[in-house]
């Protein structure tokens, strides 16, 4: 069933359960589908550190059309660092940060897009 949601810079978002736009309600029409791709990665300079000091979220998403055409594919990634005094008490620490950047990343990518701009 799609939900839909309201954040603070996006307008009528619908989750669907599948990159198709046909499974949106017909009372809300879908102009683009956006299929999120993540992949990460994590390391140490010490073989004897862990949780990850350093961690990056690589975040690409594919924005097609109703008809499911590729609009454009922006890709970001985000970097994350904790130290050892720092994450004792959140061993996902770098990964929180590396998230949250990759995220802002992302959003400053789709809003200067001038293919996701209204006419």
């Amino acid at each position: 069933m799609p939900r839909t949601q309201n954040s603070g810079q996006a307008r009528d978002v619908t989750v669907l359960s599948s990159p198709k736009a046909s499974e949106a309600p017909a009372a809300k029409p879908v102009a683009y589908v956006v299929v999120p791709q993540i992949t990460t990665n994590s390391s140490s300079p010490s073989p004897f550190t862990w949780p990850p000091t350093k961690f990056s979220v690589h975040l690409a998403c594919e924005v097609m059309d109703a008809n499911g055409a590729l609009v454009v594919k922006p890709s970001v990634v985000g970097e994350g660092r904790a130290e050892f005094s720092e994450f004792k008490r959140d061993f996902s620490l770098s990964g929180k940060r590396a998230a949250e950047d990759a995220l802002l990343r992302m959003g400053e990518a789709l809003s200067g897009l001038a293919e996701l701009r209204a006419p």
